[in-house]
């Protein structure tokens, strides 16, 4: 049966593609104020647009891009786009969408067509025989099941400095389809290993969801990843795939930790997840993190800096907007933590050498 070239945009899609949109137009900036050249990897492009007339990822990653060389902030940056595409209808579709915008200075294109994992292999190798790098590259894989997917892409791809990967892990279909035989070997590919197999022996519900979505994490840290974090996209109450971001980036991470918190769950759709496994995404105070931080640092006296650093990481689903004045401003003003800072200091600014001190709790969760 051929493919459809176009079809309705989905309100999970619409989530995802705020994320997207909202991470990109992080990513560029930061990155452009070090590197001269960035890469955008669209590993399953499609046809750029949807039959109800939004954009899609690559629309969007070009929007981002000209957006911030209009206002100056990537100035004698250079940006490629790789877009791959393995059917033809949609490849053209997406070419000649493409060739009806207007590209600033040093933005270019170029529409693969054929399997990501194909094009993408031929890339690192060519790279590699060239003893070189991969500029700085957003990967977003994105396939419309499991297949063509190996972790050991991945890897290769995170192995490049400044590189991530924003990976849609088809958990409906895995859910689903797991036991055929025909999905074994994909799933194989996609976990690295066959410890995945061990949920055929949980019952159907939140045991197998967890850990399959726990252990694709896990592999991920396992290949190439230093950063990871995940979160769902349901669409009332159907659980449809989950969005997981890697990286070797603290900053990163704590940039899309921001995002994610900021796409607030509304319309036909929500975000949640398992940060860091302690159930869901959001909350409307950070006591959690707080309890966090007196595990992690009870009975020591750190740096601010170190805190920072921690709430920063995959450790933890709080962000770094969420510490100094949520968090840490009110424990030292109920007495709960010690701040010492020279005299006429006042809060909790990095390089002040302003040191915290916890203090050890029986039982951290009792707060």
């Amino acid at each position: 049966m051929p493919l459809k070239k176009l079809w309705p945009k989905d309100a999970q899609t619409v989530a995802k593609h705020l994320v997207l949109r909202s991470y990109l137009d992080g990513w560029f900036p930061i990155l452009g104020r070090w590197k001269r050249r960035l890469v955008f990897i669209d590993g399953f492009a499609g046809p750029g647009e949807y039959s109800t007339g939004e954009t899609g990822s690559p629309l969007i990653a070009l929007d981002c891009v000209r957006r911030h060389k209009q206002s100056g902030q990537l100035r004698d940056v250079e940006v490629t786009f790789l877009f791959m595409e393995c059917d033809d209808a949609r490849a053209d579709h997406l070419t000649n969408r493409l060739n009806d915008e207007t590209f600033p200075k040093d933005v270019t294109f170029y529409v693969l067509r054929g399997r990501f994992r194909d094009h993408m292999e031929s890339l690192l190798n060519y790279i590699d025989e060239q003893k070189r790098a991969l500029a700085p590259a957003f990967v977003m894989i994105d396939p419309f099941g499991v297949k063509g997917v190996p972790i050991r892409l991945i890897d290769r791809i995170l192995q490049n400095d400044k590189s991530e990967c924003m990976i849609s892990f088809m958990y409906e279909s895995i859910r689903r389809f797991h036991k055929h035989p025909s999905f074994r070997e994909p799933l194989d590919d996609l976990f690295g290993s066959i410890e995945w197999q061990r949920c055929f022996e949980m019952e159907e519900g939140d045991e197998k969801k967890q850990f399959l979505h726990n252990h694709f994490k896990a592999q991920l840290k396992e290949h190439g990843a230093k950063q990871v974090v995940f979160f769902e996209l349901w669409r009332g109450n159907r659980h449809v795939n989950t969005i997981y971001f890697a990286s070797g980036s603290p900053k990163g991470c704590d940039l899309m930790k921001q995002v994610i918190w900021k796409a607030a769950p509304s319309g036909d759709y929500r975000i949640s997840g398992y940060a860091d496994n302690q159930g869901l995404l959001f909350e409307p105070t950070t006591d959690s993190l707080a309890a966090q931080l007196f595990d992690r640092f009870g009975g020591q006296t750190v740096p601010v800096e170190d805190v920072e650093a921690f709430v920063m990481s995959d450790e933890t689903r709080f962000h770094t907007g969420q510490l100094r004045q949520k968090t840490l401003q009110p424990l030292e003003k109920q007495g709960r933590i010690t701040v010492l800072r020279a005299p006429s200091q006042r809060g909790f600014a990095s390089g002040k050498d302003i040191r915290i001190r916890f203090p050890r709790l029986p039982s951290a969760r009792l707060l």
